[in-house]
C-alpha cells in the first residue's frame, strides 16, 4: 500500500508544471487586462517549431505580431512579453520576456526567453 502512496505522488508531482501548447498565432496576442494568457504556455513551441535564424523582421512580426517597446534593450534586441507576477505589489515581482536579436540587416539571429524575479 504504501508503493501505491509513493507512485500516485510521483504521477502527481510529475503533472505539475507549466501547461505546454502549440503556438496558435490568433491565440498568442490574446489577453486580459493586459495580461497574455497564453504566451507563456506556447513560448516552448514557438522557439522550437516556428522562429527561425534568419527571418525578416517582416515575417517575424507577421507571425506574432509588433513587439513591445522595451526601454532598456540593446541596440537591434526587441521583446515580447510572456509573463508578468505583481504579487501583492505595485512593481513587478516576477517576468518573463522573449527576446529577439536582430542583425544590422533585421533578420532574427537569436532568440531566448529571459527570466527575472525580485
Amino acid at each position: 500500500m504504501k508503493k501505491l502512496y509513493i507512485i500516485f505522488g510521483l504521477c502527481f508531482l510529475g503533472s505539475c508544471g507549466a501547461e505546454q501548447l502549440d503556438f496558435e498565432k490568433s491565440r498568442w496576442n490574446e489577453s486580459v487586462d493586459g495580461f497574455y494568457k497564453y504566451r507563456e504556455s506556447m513560448a516552448k513551441d514557438l522557439m522550437e517549431n516556428h522562429l527561425e535564424k534568419g527571418m525578416t523582421f517582416h515575417q517575424l512580426t507577421d507571425l506574432i505580431g509588433q513587439p513591445e517597446n522595451f526601454a532598456n534593450l540593446k541596440e537591434n534586441t526587441i521583446g515580447y512579453t510572456l509573463m508578468e507576477d505583481y504579487g501583492w505589489d505595485i512593481d513587478p515581482v516576477e517576468t518573463k520576456t522573449l527576446m529577439i536579436e536582430l542583425t544590422a540587416d533585421s533578420l532574427v539571429q537569436n532568440f531566448k526567453v529571459e527570466h527575472w524575479e525580485k
